[in-house]
């Protein structure tokens, strides 16, 4: 197990590499950029912002923590092997906005051990400091804005919430009785890693993921988690929600590969208790057995 000490100097560096690639993507901002895409009708846009991200980051990760393993939204070529402790990284999460201008994005960083969110660091932009700021958290040692420690009340019936969901979510979701015209003022960035922060900031009452990659995910579990808020994952199986404590893959060791942690794909609702606890106490999921059974089809024709 990590000690306190190594969990420190983990998030000190966490917080300087986010910084210093924020400030790298701020270089690339409104400029002229390179684009290509990594799905059909132009979605998942790749841009040399992006790589250039990448690159710093894999490289001081590697120089400074050569035993660790590290898994990146954008690389798929490097070393896949066990490692108590992982490097989860978005170099730069909401590509699209930062294509078109819109300066709602952000770079994300987790370090798991065994699976565990342990650190977390995001870096954002902001309207009051021209060099961006940068959310970050350790297990056990609090959340913080820069240097602003970070608390969510739990006042149990604000007066207007707000929240975050998905694009499309009516079409994901099913909801009950008690969640009709109580979804609170909703918003929807384009940027996963940014709501997550903006709900541990308490800017959002409550953030809604569905069926999230985990470089999406993992940077803001940990600074909801630590700031005194809930995360509530998805359980088929059961069907339920539970309480989030680690990120699990099947079939997977204690310590998971990166080339097994990129197949996490789970739906997750984070935030301030109360408003978690009554999303989630009527919030389900639409089926489309034909679409399903299409995945099953084309996922068993790729392995064989």
């Amino acid at each position: 197990m990590l000690t306190d000490p190594e969990l420190r100097e983990i998030e000190a560096s966490a917080v300087e590499l986010a910084r210093t690639a924020g400030k790298l993507l701020l270089g690339y901002f409104e400029r002229p950029l390179h684009v290509t895409y990594k799905a059909e009708n132009n979605r998942s846009p790749v841009t040399d912002a992006d790589k250039a991200s990448d690159d710093y980051l894999r490289g001081e990760i590697a120089r400074r923590f050569p035993e660790h393993a590290v898994l990146s939204e954008e690389s798929e070529d490097g070393a896949d092997r066990a490692a108590a402790v992982t490097w989860v990284i978005d170099p730069l999460d909401g590509t699209t906005n930062f294509l078109n201008g819109l300066p709602t994005f952000g770079v994300l960083i987790s370090v798991l051990e065994q699976g565990r969110p342990v650190a977390s660091a995001t870096f954002l932009p902001s309207v009051t400091n021209t060099e961006g700021r940068v959310v970050h958290a350790r297990a056990g040692g609090g959340a913080f804005d820069d240097d602003v420690r970070l608390s969510l009340d739990e006042e149990e019936e604000p007066l207007r919430r707000m929240s975050a969901w998905p694009p499309y979510f009516l079409r994901m979701f099913k909801f009950g009785p008690q969640l009709r015209r109580r979804l609170g003022d909703v918003r929807s960035t384009g940027s996963a890693g940014f709501e997550l922060a903006m709900a541990a900031r308490g800017v959002f009452d409550y953030a809604t993921l569905n069926n999230q990659w985990i470089w999406d995910a993992a940077s803001g579990v940990l600074l909801v988690q630590e700031a005194g808020g809930i995360v509530l994952s998805y359980e088929r199986a059961p069907k339920r929600w539970a309480p989030f404590e680690r990120f699990v893959v099947e079939q997977a060791g204690e310590s998971p590969t990166p080339a097994e942690l990129r197949t996490w794909r789970r739906s997750i609702v984070v935030g301030k208790r109360p408003a978690v606890e009554h999303i989630t106490s009527g919030l389900g999921f639409q089926t489309f057995p034909v679409r399903r059974l299409r995945q099953r089809i084309s996922g068993l024709l790729r392995r064989g």
